[in-house]
């Protein structure tokens, strides 16, 4: 699954589209198709904690796609899921958002199929590197002149491994439409560093993210 930048407004309406497929009546399986793509609807939630920076849920819309056959069994599976977080930060005792952390990962692991009809389960465990950049929140700079007396000049993350336990279902709905939805939870701890006039203001950022995932692919061969 690949995973992009988040779109909030558009979730309804990508919503109401997944309902309106998933009614069309069956043809035959799109389990024995080869490249599929389209679009999910991530809805995630995070924890917060009072010693480390902490990211925001949301809802995001990302590309989805599938490719070749699904086999029963134990086999070696892989994921992006990329995406982009709003981070906030105490400073100066007082709670205030940072800016936004990118998370690319490449992620690959192994894990057990079912297949049942038109539909298959998955039960994987992915782990991978994340290439992690941040953008600093416009006004940042002012809260540090403000409430520490510092000039903050930049932002920056460090790269690291991340990890995710997910359930992935899928529902072949005819023979071009498949329904998926997906269960997992993203465990990413990048460090973000905020350079200022004295020095710099290094902590870890909890990026970790429990995401479910609606999403809806046509097959194209």
């Amino acid at each position: 699954m690949l995973c992009f930048a988040g779109v909030k407004g558009q979730a309804a309406a990508a919503a109401g589209f997944l309902l309106a497929c998933s009614l069309a009546a069956p043809v035959h399986a799109q389990v024995n198709s080869r490249f599929a793509a389209g679009a999910d609807v991530s809805f995630a939630t995070t924890g917060r904690s009072s010693a480390d920076d902490y990211a925001h849920g949301g809802v995001l819309l990302e590309p989805l796609w599938r490719f070749g056959t699904t086999d029963p069994g134990w086999g070696f599976h892989w994921g992006l899921n990329w995406y982009d977080v709003k981070v906030d930060r105490s400073v100066g005792g007082t709670v205030t958002e940072l800016g936004e952390v990118k998370i690319r990962p490449i992620m690959a692991g192994y894990g057990y199929t079912w297949v049942r009809g038109r539909n298959t389960i998955s039960a994987n465990m992915l782990g991978g590197f994340a290439f992690v950049s941040a953008e600093m929140a416009k006004g940042l700079p002012d809260v540090y002149r403000t409430r520490l007396g510092v000039e903050a000049t930049d932002a920056d993350a460090s790269n690291g491994f991340v990890a995710k336990p997910e359930i992935d279902f899928w529902h072949d709905i005819n023979k071009v439409f498949g329904l998926n939805i997906n269960v997992g939870y993203m465990l990413a701890r990048p460090d973000v560093t905020v350079t200022t006039s004295t020095g710099i203001d290094r902590r870890t950022v909890r990026a970790d993210q429990f995401l479910v995932k609606v999403g809806l692919v046509y097959s194209f061969f």
